[in-house]
């Protein structure tokens, strides 16, 4: 019984990296013929250009022979039922690390290293899955290759082989092919020094595109051939959140395809490989709009870059400079290219309709509401400062008058003695010696000679 990578059945491990995953040998089942007119199926039902992995576990006793599954490849697999959670590398490892590679993660014994590679993988990501295919189970610049699914917040795949630390041979597509809510089945193909990628379960159809590094290839020899797989995290930020890989497949160019390799689907730059849409299409046709819900349609994101294209058109012309092709971001509106970088996570749902007229209402009572208090803070306080203003007033016209400190004759003392008895003590006699402890030694008296007796 065969199988396309993992079974939602089955019970999955989780590990932290693709160094603590177990990995076993197994086969890859080609069709005889590929039917390029037929629809891919990302995230659906397996259909019958899908290239199926068995595991060596897996037997074929009691199963009919299909026609089809004309060739069989050897490949290196993850075991069946397990799941890696990545970190991004920047924060957690600050780049690639030895935990992100295997030393069963690779080529099979025996296979021909110089004809090229084929990974197959299934992913839940945001955005920024990292794929390297180096010569050692580890990363050696300037040998090592590297496929970045979702690049630039889920805006570009990139592809890149960094010659040193400021230099790289690089080559990025615009492109929409990460996805947080399924799985979506991806392919790298290196071959004759070119790399391609793409979305699907069948390698060379839905091309995203191809850097070709032929003149390395020739000139590098052949212990740099790459052989291993790394899975890696590239997102960085603050927002930047865990990814999840399945089904690993790695194998070699299958020898069916002769000389010229796999062949790829033509990638003529205008092309724009949106799985989003795809879903949300397919989700519409199965009466469902959980997924893909309000992404823009192809057609209107290539609309919406003919305008920029033209609209850059007219400043060269006007200005009188050279014209530079818009950013691939460009297929996105600009507003929304903004906010997925400033903010890609989810809105939060609050269950109450702000926009609704209900609502409306009340948000414009609490702004009266708070600007009349507001208006009668200020009245009041204008009102206290004219008092005040009043009473300095009053008090200046009195100074010059001469009636400073006049007091009505029924408060006042009559005389000098009365006052006297009006005043009190600062402080009483029988209290004065509550502290006479404390103070005895500063006492200082007359010397005796002062003293005189009187009679």
């Amino acid at each position: 019984m065969s199988s396309s990578f993992a079974s939602s059945r089955t019970r999955e491990v989780e590990h932290r990296s693709a160094s603590a995953c177990k990995y076993e040998s197994g086969s890859v089942i080609i069709p005889s013929f590929f039917s390029r007119d037929d629809d891919d199926n990302i995230g659906g039902s397996s259909s019958e250009n899908d290239w199926k992995i068995k595991s060596k576990n897996e037997t074929s006793d009691g199963d009919q022979e299909d026609e089809n599954e004309v060739h069989v490849e050897k490949c290196m697999m993850m075991a069946s039922g397990t799941t890696v959670r990545v970190a991004p590398m920047e924060r957690s490892r600050g780049g690639w690390d030895d935990e992100h590679f295997h030393e069963h993660l690779r080529l099979p014994e025996g296979s021909n290293v110089g004809k090229g590679m084929v990974v197959m993988l299934e992913a839940i990501a945001r955005e920024c899955l990292a794929i390297a295919l180096s010569p050692y189970h580890s990363f050696d610049l300037g040998k090592t290759y590297v496929v970045h699914f979702g690049a630039n917040g889920n805006l570009q795949t990139v592809f890149r082989r960094r010659i040193n630390h400021q230099e790289a041979v690089d080559a990025s597509f615009p492109s929409r092919v990460c996805a947080e809510n399924f799985w979506v089945p991806y392919w790298i193909v290196l071959q004759n020094g070119k790399l391609s990628a793409g979305v699907g379960r069948v390698p060379g159809k839905q091309c995203i595109g191809t850097l070709d590094d032929s003149m390395y290839n020739m000139l590098r020899s052949g212990m740099d051939a790459v052989r291993y797989v790394g899975i890696g995290n590239s997102a960085l930020g603050r927002n930047a959140r865990d990814l999840r890989v399945r089904g690993v497949c790695v194998s070699s160019i299958p020898g069916c395809f002769g000389m010229e390799g796999i062949p790829m689907d033509v990638h003529d730059g205008s092309s724009f490989v949106n799985i989003l849409e795809e879903m949300g299409r397919k989700n519409r046709g199965m009466g469902s709009d959980t997924v893909g819900e309000g992404v823009p349609t192809e057609a209107e994101l290539l609309a919406e870059y003919e305008k920029e294209r033209a609209k850059a058109r007219a400043r060269a012309e006007k200005f009188g400079i050279e014209y530079k092709e818009p950013a691939p971001d460009a297929f996105l509106k600009w507003s929304e290219a903004r906010r997925l970088r400033a903010n890609p996570e989810r809105g939060f749902i609050t269950g109450i309709d702000t926009f609704s007229t209900e609502e409306k209402a009340k948000a414009d009572a609490r702004k009266e509401r708070f600007a009349r208090d507001e208006r009668k803070r200020k009245g009041l306080d204008a009102e206290e400062a004219n008092e005040d203003l009043g009473e300095e007033d009053d008090y200046r016209r009195k100074e010059d008058d001469g009636e400073e400190g006049m007091e009505d004759d029924e408060d006042a003392p009559d005389d000098i003695a009365e006052w006297e008895k009006t005043k009190k003590d600062p402080l009483p006699l029988e209290q004065a010696w509550d502290n006479w402890k404390l103070v005895e030694r500063f006492r200082v008296d007359p010397p005796r000679s002062l003293y005189s007796n009187v009679e």
